[in-house]
């Protein structure tokens, strides 16, 4: 659970039931979803078609999210009101959706559980599913006994607790574990500054780190910190056969608060929140793997890269969402703390932008680590939040992989040893092999949608040099604001910036309404930037999204010929939320509240200095749009 931030405590809590499918809503039903107080065009001016969302009020961290063989459906709880008529937070239940596909949702109305116990009347916060061997579903939760919670607050001892809830049904009805609070605080001894959002698995290699039996042993993290000292995630060993048995080991990471590698991985913050873990192996050689954690970082410290505010604009919180990598280390004889610990060995942002609170599995199904994050409202000011009647929505279901790329002999412009969001083994033929985390929308999810789509164009790739920031037509003439873009472009020596304009309105065709997403090679940077509110200064935050990027040169192992590798873009918009990808290892979200009262199309560019006769400019590779997805 993103915990009782300043933004969150500020906002007053202000039944139902049925399920609705957001894939055949005609917009006559979607409006009768609406709060009462909310009009026609508020409630539909910047809601989305294809991402998953609540009929409407508040809604925030994903929950849970699990596949049942059972049933052949994908399960995702998510963090919601239980007033739906209300777009403040408040009164935190669950709500669950289910899909046979990670695209069509049936979202359950009436809430999956509710704060109705002594243990939990403050709030059911967020939890995960458990492997069990009784043929039952089983979630455990973060149970809330006590407001408000901030890691800037002293932490009451019991305000956060964990509980179990089972369903003997495949999800239509849940009982709440008759013994709950099955732990009733945090560890003794320790203050900590949260306590919260239990993430259960087996962990084969931790097993092995533990000499534990990985078949009768699962292990759960709680996600906080240890006030002045660091933040961290709390590690159980859990007995598989019994998931309400958990034994503390201690806390998994110690490197202090505000511990900030390099610009590359950002500022690990002072508290964590919905950590998750995962081992991750190389495609081409799975007996090599690494251990990652996955987390949303608190009290971050302001950077060149930060998410920016004015004061007279809503703000963004000061927090991450990160992920690390590290092995697996035993504690020295001296640290009686922990047995084992995970030091950091590289690490970098899941997102950059307007998603946080990631939650994940593993599929059996696909064989695949599947995440989702919450998308916020946070640039939207409380005002046309409840005047819209809804708050938030999970992102596309996005699968996690170990990115590896081999004779890599340098980058753009940064020297190797200095990027700390990827791991350079050197080869012992002069050049490393890289290793990254990274992440991109579901494959079988972006097909399905794209098989909606009501048109699919390429665009010309005849080696003509690209028009600059301010001139040249469209590459895509794009209708609709539901659409894929795939694009890569082979940067020229001399490109001092290349990028991508979504044209929202040509009214005014010397300043029309633009999105841009811009990298300057030299500096090793991402922008993203979203229209300009010139209706409502106040009321929206278009501040840029920032991101450190590079394109790494490989050299060829026979002919030694050297090549960069495209800067290749994905991205997926559906109305207000944009979801960028580059190079599978860097991802931005955004809202784009002011460019959702059209869509004119997409352009390309590139602004490249002067470079040696016959030297080519930055062109572009390929390019692919699907518009109208998900219909």
């Amino acid at each position: 659970m993103s915990d009782t931030s300043s933004r969150e405590m500020s906002r007053s809590p202000s039944n139902s039931s049925g399920s609705t499918n957001i894939t055949s809503l005609s917009s006559s039903q979607e409006f009768e979803t609406k709060p009462s107080g909310a009009s026609k065009s508020a409630f539909q001016r910047w809601r989305p078609s294809y991402h998953l969302q609540a009929p409407s009020g508040w809604m925030n961290d994903p929950c849970a999210p699990h596949y049942n063989p059972a049933t052949g459906l994908y399960h995702v709880s998510y963090q919601s009101s239980l007033d739906l008529t209300n777009a403040d937070w408040g009164e935190i239940s669950w709500r669950t959706a289910t899909s046979p596909d990670l695209v069509s949702w049936d979202i359950k109305h009436k809430p999956t559980l509710v704060p109705d116990t002594p243990y939990d009347g403050k709030g059911v916060f967020t939890g995960c599913n458990v492997p069990t061997r009784d043929g039952s579903l089983t979630y455990v939760y973060t149970s809330i006994g006590a407001l408000p919670i901030h890691h800037t607050l002293p932490h009451v001892k019991g305000s956060e607790s964990l509980s179990m809830a089972k369903s003997h049904d495949n999800g239509l009805t849940w009982q709440k574990y008759a013994s709950n609070p099955i732990l009733p605080s945090e560890p003794p001894n320790l203050e900590v500054t949260g306590f919260r959002d239990p993430f259960v698995s087996a962990w084969p290699s931790m097993a092995a780190a533990l000499n534990l039996d990985a078949e009768t042993t699962l292990f759960g993290i709680i996600s906080g910190g240890i006030r002045d000292v660091t933040p961290t995630t709390f590690l159980y060993s859990i007995e598989a056969a019994d998931p309400t048995k958990w034994t503390y080991v201690g806390p998994l990471v110690n490197f202090g608060l505000n511990f900030r590698p390099s610009k590359w991985s950002g500022d690990l913050g002072v508290n964590w929140e919905v950590t998750n873990f995962a081992t991750l192996s190389d495609p081409s050689d799975p007996s090599f793997s690494r251990e990652f954690l996955i987390m949303g970082t608190e009290g971050c410290l302001p950077s060149a890269l930060s998410p920016s505010s004015t004061s007279t604009t809503p703000t963004r919180p000061a927090r991450n969402q990160l992920w690390m990598s590290g092995p697996l280390t035993p504690s020295s004889p001296s640290n009686s703390s922990s047995p084992v610990t995970m030091p950091f060995a590289f690490g970098s942002h899941l997102d950059h932008g307007a998603f946080y609170a990631a939650n994940s599995f593993f599929c059996p199904r696909l064989r695949k680590h599947v995440v989702w994050g919450w998308i916020t409202e946070e640039d939207l000011c409380d005002e046309l939040r409840r005047e819209q009647g809804w708050s938030g929505m999970l992102s596309l279901p996005r699968e996690i992989h170990l990115q590896t790329i081999r004779n890599v002999v340098g980058a753009w412009s940064s020297d190797l040893k200095g990027i700390t969001s990827v791991e350079a083994q050197p080869d012992g033929q002069g050049a490393h092999t890289v290793r990254t985390l990274a992440s991109e929308p579901v494959r079988e999810a972006v097909e399905k949608l794209r098989r909606s789509a009501r048109a699919a164009t390429s665009a010309k790739t005849s080696g003509t040099a690209l028009p600059g920031r301010d001139g040249g037509g469209l590459a895509f003439d794009v209708r609709t604001t539901a659409w894929e873009l795939d694009v890569g472009f082979q940067l020229a020596k001399t490109c001092r910036e290349v990028g991508v304009q979504i044209v929202h309105s040509s009214s005014d065709p010397t300043h029309p309404k633009t999105t841009t997403l811009s990298f300057a090679p030299a500096s090793e940077l991402l922008t993203l930037t979203p229209p300009s509110s010139i209706s409502t200064p106040s009321q929206i935050n278009t501040a840029p999204t920032l991101a450190p990027h590079t394109l790494f040169t490989t050299r060829h192992p026979r002919t030694g010929a050297l090549s960069t590798e495209p800067l290749h873009i994905r991205a997926w918009r559906d109305n207000s939320v944009l979801e960028v990808f580059v190079n599978g290892r860097t991802a931005l979200s955004a809202r784009l509240y002011e460019g959702c009262e059209g869509n004119v199309g997409v352009r390309f560019y590139a602004e490249d200095s002067e470079g040696e006769e016959g030297e080519g400019g930055t062109e572009v590779a390929w390019g692919r749009v699907w518009d109208g997805i998900g219909g």
